[in-house]
């Protein structure tokens, strides 16, 4: 599990080192650099492939821009210096450098292996320290025999998997419908293409697990896969939706209860595209999700960030997740150090900064709040204050 993070000179982050649970979520107000982080770590990512590109980057989730916005702008001299990504695990330690070549046009960006030079280097943490010396005098040696006109793939081939597999998935309703196609990742799009084929995929233990899950959905009768897709020539697909998925209620009548994921509700597929993140084996060890609490009812939030953060201990995942719902914040328990919840935002140079709460903050004696009421008055921190 990723313990640590520490982030140098990307978008509006200088310097950050951000320690990690297993369940994190982030708050605060919009572009204070959230998302950032997230991406981040998607760039560490992306150094692990040699000739990556911007396909690379965006199935992973990030948003691509020129390598002058990639870097930090806040200082001139930001743009000469690489993205600087540091990852303590319980056992290794990774780092990445990402050096953009001055002077890129967009153009040139879009064309990532001619515009970057990676670097991964993996430590052992039982190493001595004249080891690690000696292992970052060799690669700082390297590139400097190669000059800032180094080729994609400078580095060492130690990155773990689930570096290699990281994503950032933001759910979005046409694409869990079936009916818009916006990334192709396996086995399940950034935005919940292919959720169909995510659930098919998952052991009968797996499936039960989800339909357990989602029982906080009070209309959810069943959960159908029509594997052959042959329910569509009975009319259930006239939207000519991809998806096979269909959901029964409980409430209608059994001749008419069963329709298709593009006639469902936005709640029950973005809940069931969250589950089946967490359950599934075949999706990333460690990954994140963007705005959590997208089309879902309040209520209906804190229930699912209670199930994801049980799900995240009992299937060995770690995620990274951000929000702008204050009932986000009711589904977590602070007591576990597993669950961590991270307030955003930006000093007075404009820097991204961080910082966690581990106790409920007690504004007024005798005075019982929830963590969304905290948030919403003002005691967190993570809001707008100019208005």
């Amino acid at each position: 599990m990723l313990r640590s993070l520490t982030i140098k000179n990307f978008k509006s982050v200088v310097d950050l080192t951000v320690d990690l649970g297993r369940f994190n979520v982030f708050i605060g107000e919009n572009g204070c650099g959230k998302t950032n982080i997230l991406e981040a770590l998607a760039m560490a990512s992306c150094g692990t492939v040699r000739d990556f590109g911007v396909d690379d980057l965006f199935l992973r989730g990030v948003r691509v821009a020129r390598p002058t916005l990639m870097t930090s702008a806040f200082d001139e001299r930001a743009a000469d210096e690489a993205i600087s990504l540091l990852l303590d695990t319980e056992k290794d330690r990774f780092s990445v450098q990402l050096a953009a070549l001055m002077g890129a046009k967009s153009a040139r960006w879009y064309e990532l292996s001619s515009t970057l030079r990676t670097l991964v280097l993996q430590q052992q943490a039982d190493q001595a320290p004249e080891e690690r010396d000696a292992i970052g005098a060799l690669i700082a040696r390297a590139l400097h025999l190669l000059g800032p006109e180094a080729p994609l793939g400078v580095r060492l081939e130690l990155a773990p998997r689930w570096l290699r597999d990281f994503a950032i998935y933001t759910a979005i309703t046409p694409a869990l419908r079936g009916t818009d196609v916006i990334s192709r990742r396996t086995p399940v799009g950034l935005h919940g293409e292919g959720l169909d084929v995510l659930i098919a995929g998952l052991s009968l233990e797996d499936f039960a697990e989800v339909a357990r899950r989602s029982q906080f959905i009070s209309w959810l009768d069943e959960v159908v896969l029509d594997r052959l897709d042959e329910m569509k020539f009975d009319g259930h697909k006239l939207g000519r939706s991809t998806s096979t998925l269909y959901f029964r209620d409980r409430f209608m009548s059994e001749r008419h209860n069963l329709f298709s994921a593009e006639n469902a509700n936005e709640g029950v597929l973005h809940a069931l595209f969250h589950l089946a993140l967490f359950v599934s084996p075949e999706t990333p060890k460690v990954f994140a999700i963007d705005n959590l609490e997208t089309s879902l009812n309040p209520r209906l939030c804190r229930m699912l960030t209670k199930e994801l953060a049980a799900l995240a201990k009992a299937r060995d995942k770690q995620a990274l997740v951000t929000t702008h719902n204050p009932a986000v914040l009711d589904g977590l328990n602070l007591h576990d150090d597993d669950q961590r919840l991270f307030v955003v935002s930006r000093d007075d140079e404009g820097h991204t900064k961080v910082r966690r709460i581990t106790v409920k903050p007690q504004p007024e004696e005798g005075a019982r709040f929830m963590l969304s009421e905290l948030w919403m008055r003002g005691h967190l921190g993570g809001i707008p204050k100019q208005f």
